[in-house]
């Protein structure tokens, strides 16, 4: 059997970003330690929300509640369906919208060194290349078209 390195890096690419997308979400659900712990950004939903805030400084608490809760919904989407490659192309495109979003947001209200400290663009770059590709191996993707 021939590497095929194409698709080994959209295996990478896939499986990074879809942690990438999962990890976030368990450190604001709790999971990765308590807040300031150093094993945590937020720890827990109240100081994601406070984030989210920040960078959404115009909006009200509840405001940035509901859009952390939707931020967070299309994360675990997201990070489930790239690491199982469902409809990956897509998922791509929607990995490098939502995190072009947080870059834009994260520009204008912290700077722009902000999304620079952190692989967002990396990630943006990461899902565009996935929504240019046709073909997904290793994926449920290929095993649908298979049939």
């Amino acid at each position: 059997m021939k590497l095929n390195v194409t698709a080994l890096a959209q295996l990478f690419a896939r499986i990074a970003l879809g942690l990438g997308f999962l990890l976030p979400v368990c450190d604001r659900l709790g999971f990765m330690g308590v807040p300031g712990s150093g094993k945590a950004a937020w720890g827990d939903w109240s100081h994601f929300v406070a984030y989210t805030h920040t960078l959404m400084p115009f909006t009200s608490l509840l405001t940035a509640n509901i859009a952390g809760l939707l931020a967070t919904i299309a994360e675990v989407v997201l990070g489930v369906c790239l690491i199982v490659g469902f409809k990956t192309k897509w998922m791509g495109l929607g990995a490098a919208i939502i995190t072009l979003t947080f870059a834009v947001f994260m520009i204008a209200s912290l700077g722009i060194a902000a999304p620079f400290n952190y692989p967002v663009f990396v990630f943006t770059g990461a899902g565009l290349l996935l929504f240019t590709q046709h073909s997904f191996r290793w994926s449920i993707d290929a095993l649908l078209i298979k049939k």
